[in-house]
């Protein structure tokens, strides 16, 4: 699955930092994980990020960095909700190009409740200029946000607060650092490079297993090797007389961050070849697993209708899916073309699917 949701009753230190290393990031009380997102119309893959801290050395820029606000007074400590937080998470929100959360309580809930949420605060005087969100596990940390008066602009408030965070960490023994996912083509998430590239890795979700950043191609992208794999296919399949059979960018890819949807398990591949209506209920689709590196055909079903706007005819957004069956599945396109030819010219993949169940 490439985007899932989950919201424990409990959550142990321990199990902060398992779910971390697995790719899985906070999201109000909850946790989520998601390898594509949208961003200006656009899909981009996603990659959550972590920091070695037992080799972090803040840089020569770095120490600037701290240098600058030196003359200001730093706090840390088990982080609260307060009005004044919130007045200063207004002004930040309004003086950035892009949409943060509508308020504080909204993004942390209760910051106790579950996580244990820690706050670096930068004061100048009395007032309270700068703060900066994250929670704690057991040797692992997730940065969650970080704010400031756009007014202190000049010092690099946003950056010596992920620094103040770290040194925080660091001097508690935490190993892994957590600030966020980055996405490649997409540079309003590359600061957290900056961190230290370094000592920065990315979880390849298709492998299970986190890799120097330094190594991030995008011809090894999910993204890319799953639009090739279909757009391969999609050839093949029109070059044998499958003309209906159309590559769709499904519009739902990312429904099971909705806490609403969470218990249907619905289908989260962002795009599909569409070959059929297999009848009032259920829709046919091809996708390619990048876990798997598989093609696999899928019978569906058509969980809810949904009204959304008009789009191209290249995209699928009139029903949510679920998938029903998988009716096969082949790594070499060549072999799923064969195999698809064979089935469908005997009879329908419902049919196959109950001969199956028998």
């Amino acid at each position: 699955m490439y985007a899932s949701l989950v919201k424990p009753d409990t959550l142990a230190p321990r199990e902060l930092d398992l779910f971390l290393e697995k790719g899985w990031f906070r999201l109000g009380t909850g946790l989520f994980t998601t390898s594509f997102l949208t961003f200006e119309d656009t899909l981009f893959d996603t990659f959550w990020l972590r920091v070695n801290l037992s080799e972090f050395q803040p840089s020569r820029s770095q120490r600037e960095i701290l240098k600058k606000i030196s003359g200001l007074r730093v706090t840390a400590g088990r982080a609260v909700l307060t009005e004044e937080k919130e007045v200063l998470f207004g002004k930040y929100r309004e003086s950035v190009s892009f949409q943060p959360a509508k308020n504080l309580a909204g993004l942390l809930s209760d910051p106790g409740a579950l996580f244990d949420t820690q706050e670096v605060c930068i004061y100048d005087g009395e007032r309270l200029v700068a703060c900066g969100i994250f929670d704690l596990g057991e040797s692992s940390a997730e940065g969650i946000v970080s704010f400031f008066d756009p007014d202190y602009r000049r010092l690099s408030p946003g950056k010596a607060l992920v620094l103040h965070k770290i040194m925080f960490c660091k001097e508690r023994g935490v190993k892994w650092f957590y600030p966020g996912y980055v996405v490649p083509g997409y540079p309003r998430f590359d600061y957290k490079l900056d961190i230290s590239r370094e000592d920065s890795e990315y979880y390849d979700i298709t492998m299970s297993e986190w890799r120097d950043i330094r190594e991030l191609e995008v011809k090894t992208q999910p993204l890319s090797r799953m639009v090739t794999a279909l757009i391969h296919l999609e050839g093949l399949l029109h070059s044998f007389g499958f003309e209906q059979f159309r590559l769709m960018k499904y519009r739902f890819y990312d429904i099971m961050l909705d806490p609403v949807y969470k218990e249907y398990n619905l289908l989260t591949y962002p795009y599909f070849i569409h070959c059929f209506a297999n009848s009032s209920l259920e829709e046919v689709v091809i996708v390619f697993d990048t876990f798997t590196m598989s093609y696999k055909l899928l019978v569906c079903h058509k969980m809810f209708q949904i009204s959304f706007p008009p789009e191209g005819d290249d995209y699928f957004s009139t029903f949510l899916l679920r998938e029903a069956k998988v009716v096969f599945q082949e790594k070499n396109p060549f072999n799923f073309m064969f195999g698809l030819h064979e089935i469908l010219k005997r009879r329908t993949p419902t049919d196959v699917m109950r001969e199956q169940e028998k």
